[in-house]
């Protein structure tokens, strides 16, 4: 018999899809070949002939057993378990085939499984969450690491911690640890989103679907839980389980690991804490730029300002084993840089040092930082490395200082034209007063191809703004992070040019593989041009590097919504919820989304109600209010709400608001619904003049065109709405942008249905709902957004096929 191919055979029940998926995401990351035929197989006498070669063929056959495989004592997965097993009987004793995955707690004396499973070791994964231990546990069996597997006792005995052995056991592996969380923020959404310059990815990688304004459901451009503790695993007989083992911090504690604390500002002007942020982030960004340390990202070590824990306790939490404190005092010309290097597990203090110099000695303070704890640590640094660290990012404080206060902006803001102008602002005087600063350049360009993406300015003079930035940048310095990173946010933001922008993101990771940007921008990048499965596997590497990021967490929701994986798409929502649990949108997200899923509204409603929609702004509660209410097909409602607050409307998914354009034609929509045609083209005659004014400047503009085809749309002008669309569509398809080019494909569905052309519009429906994430049945089915529809059989049919909220990829 031929060599097995070295793939992995995943075999499931179908309740368990989800599950499954995961597991093969989990595997497929790390490059590991999976058979899943949720994917890649058809039913027939075909799908049943690939099946059985993909069983003969396959390395390793993972079995998922669960409560469903209990419930189901027929299916076709005991098919392919029987098939399995009999293939194991041309094997020699003890070679690794069978790896059974238990994914909740099923009680192994009960499961209904193959007697040959009970031989083997088992495997469990608490809330089904494959963790990296269990994928490095596969690849180290594909690889022949376990070619040959001693006998084993009953497999209740087994579902834990296996008897030591020889060789690296197929255990139960924990569930990752919870992840430290960031400091609870004000309303302001973005104050939790924001990590760090380059910041002004921060803004942007949330950017979700390029939406017109649909309900508040389309995304507007701008911008894992951790698993719950295992239960008890239930045992019958006498063959005792093995404690589960608590769950291991979220890194893996090595001498050459470090956390770097929130610095104190003990200036007198307390306004200039964002200097000390600024001498925070860019010692521990110049830390993990070192190949040899890992370095704790600045979004998990911002829970610790303030905090009164003690230093073993941090550092245990964050799997580290020194911790850097240090505070910062800034008087005139003057600056006060103070460091200690403490080694957690004994409490001792490495080394202490006070730095007293003129302001514009800041960066050989830090450089000198970076190079003392690197000798502390033992970490070599390599002439590269040194050489980087030496070589000063400014040579004026005042312009250093202009980058420190952008900085601050972006990552506390919301990305409003207001703010990015103020950044501009900001950077070019940087830039003026040093024209050698590299880093200031770099981040005007993106703010520049922020701009233009986030559709706030489309115009060439913009672009070439953006260009001419870049190119400065490149030439003074082009190997600065700062450079690398923000030429690749320009080719990405500024040109969608996602080659480009993929080839200086994976310098990125080659430079600095422990530095999460990598990952994370090629993730963004991967979604727009449809890859899901990779790029999902790239967002959650870059969770992996920095956990206690809340934008991690926004992008991973947004991602799943995409692919409607409702539950998942929750799980990290709510992650966000326990960042931000006083903000009424973080929560209303969750209720959104469980109402996306299966219809609930006990969600929404139970929020709106209670006291934090109670201590919100009452136009902000209102807007939400209104657009729930909408989306229930509660028009009196949203009637009753409209004439106190008539222009309140919350946000779509993922977006950081909308436009008086946008909120304004939500409730003309929601007029025109109820039969008042005239009272909503009142609502929004006056748009179409102030769009086609800014279309002068910027023709290609699709979110703008967008917003002009659906007004137009409800203003009788079908031509005019059907021209607008068309052009938004053929300015961004699918094959530009798979996740924004859907926000002009719904437009468009939109202007068909408004202007009379029924047929039309559920035909453009139907390819939405078979390729994506939305728009959602749910809220196609309750809300006034295609009332027009409402008694139409297509329409209705395309709402009730249950494979059109069916998980996707």
């Amino acid at each position: 018999m031929s060599e097995p191919t070295k793939a992995v055979f995943l075999s499931y029940a179908r309740e368990d899809t989800d599950a499954a998926r995961r597991i093969a995401d989990a595997l497929r990351s790390q490059g590991v070949v999976v058979w899943f035929d949720q994917e890649e197989l058809r039913g027939g006498e075909a799908w049943d002939a690939k099946i059985k070669k993909q069983i003969r063929e396959c390395a390793l056959f993972l079995a998922v057993v669960s409560e469903h495989t209990q419930d189901r004592p027929e299916g076709y997965f005991r098919r392919e378990w029987k098939l399995a097993v009999e293939r194991t009987h041309d094997m020699a004793a003890g070679v690794a085939f069978l790896v059974p995955v238990a994914i909740d707690e099923t009680a192994g004396t009960e499961a209904l499984v193959p007697d040959e499973f009970m031989r083997v070791q088992w495997t469990r994964l608490a809330g089904a969450l494959p963790t990296p231990d269990f994928v490095a546990q596969v690849k180290n069996l594909l690889a022949g690491g376990n070619r040959r597997r001693p006998s084993l006792a009953p497999m209740d005995a087994k579902l834990t911690t296996a008897p030591t052995r020889t060789r690296p056991p197929m255990t139960a592996l924990p569930p990752p640890a919870p992840k430290p969380v960031a400091p609870v923020a004000p309303e302001t959404p973005a104050s939790a989103r924001k990590s760090g310059r380059p910041a002004w990815l921060w803004g942007l990688v949330a950017v979700a679907i390029i939406g017109v304004g649909v309900g508040g459901y389309l995304f507007w451009p701008q911008p894992e839980p951790p698993a719950p503790p295992p239960r008890p695993v239930a045992v019958k007989k006498p063959a005792p389980i093995v404690p589960i083992a608590p769950a291991p911090p979220a890194w893996t504690t090595s001498e050459k690991s470090i956390a770097v604390l929130p610095f104190t500002n003990m200036s007198e002007d307390k306004d200039s804490g964002y200097f000390a942020d600024g001498i925070h982030e860019d010692i521990l960004t110049n830390l993990a730029h070192i190949a040899s340390l890992r370095v704790v990202s600045r979004t998990s070590v911002m829970e610790y300002r303030g905090k009164t824990e003690n230093i073993r306790q941090i550092a245990q939490k964050l799997g580290v084993s020194f911790v850097l404190e240090g505070s910062v005092r800034r008087a005139g010309n003057k600056v006060r840089v103070t460091g200690q290097l403490i080694h957690a597990a004994t409490d001792e203090h490495i080394w202490a040092q006070n730095y007293d110099r003129d302001l514009t000695d800041i960066f050989a303070i830090q450089a000198e930082l970076a190079q003392e704890i690197a000798k502390a640590l033992s970490a070599a640094l390599s002439p590269q490395e040194k050489a980087r660290l030496e070589h000063p990012a400014a040579t004026n404080p005042a312009a250093y200082d202009l980058l420190l206060r952008a900085r601050q902006i972006d990552r506390n803001g919301n990305d409003t034209r207001q703010e990015l102008d103020t950044e501009e602002t900001m950077l070019q005087k940087a830039v003026t007063l040093d024209p050698a600063f590299a880093s200031a350049w770099a981040n005007l360009g993106v703010v520049h191809a922020q701009m233009r993406f986030n559709a706030l300015d489309t115009s060439e003079a913009r672009l070439a703004k953006a260009r001419t930035a870049i190119d400065t940048a490149r030439r003074l310095d082009p190997d600065n992070a700062d450079v690398i990173l923000c030429t690749g946010a320009y080719f990405y933001y500024g040109l969608r040019d996602y080659p480009h922008a993929l080839e200086q993101f994976g310098r990125m990771t080659q430079l600095w593989p422990n530095f999460y940007f990598g990952p994370f921008m090629t993730g963004l990048v991967q979604r727009r041009q449809g890859k899901w499965v990779e790029s999902l596997a790239n967002l959650r590497r870059a969770f992996e590097l920095d956990p206690g990021s809340a934008e991690h967490a926004r992008n991973l929701m947004i991602s799943m919504v995409a692919m409607r994986r409702y539950p998942e798409a929750m799980a990290e929502q709510e992650r966000r919820v326990r960042l931000l649990p006083e903000s009424l949108r973080e929560s209303f997200e969750v209720a959104r989304l469980k109402y996306f899923m299966n219809g609930s509204t006990k969600e929404g409603d139970e929020l709106l109600a209670g006291p934090i929609a109670g201590r919100a702004d009452p136009v902000t509660a209102a807007g939400y209010r209104k657009l729930w209410a909408a989306m229930k097909g509660d028009l009196a409602t949203v009637a009753h709400l409209d004439r106190e607050h008539p222009d309140a409307w919350a946000p779509g998914l993922g977006s950081g608001g909308g436009s008086p354009g946008e909120y304004a034609w939500n409730n003309a929509v929601v007029m025109a619904a109820q039969g008042d045609i005239a009272g909503a083209r009142k609502r929004v005659e006056k748009y179409p003049a102030e769009l086609r004014a800014r279309l002068m400047n910027e023709p290609q503009n699709a979110v703008v065109l967008s917003q002009l085809a659906q007004i137009e749309a409800l203003l009788g002008h079908k031509k005019e709405a059907l021209a607008a669309a068309q052009q938004a569509r053929t300015i961004l398809p699918e094959a530009v942008d798979a996740l924004s080019a859907r926000g002009p494909h719904l437009a468009l569905a939109f202007v068909l249905a408004w202007t009379g052309d029924k047929p039309a519009a559920c035909a453009e429906l139907k390819q939405l709902l078979a390729t994506g994430g939305q728009p959602n049945v749910n809220w196609l089915k309750n809300g006034p957004w295609f009332a027009p529809l409402k008694d139409v059989l297509t329409f209705k049919a395309l709402l009730a096929d249950p494979k059109n909220n069916a998980p996707l990829y």
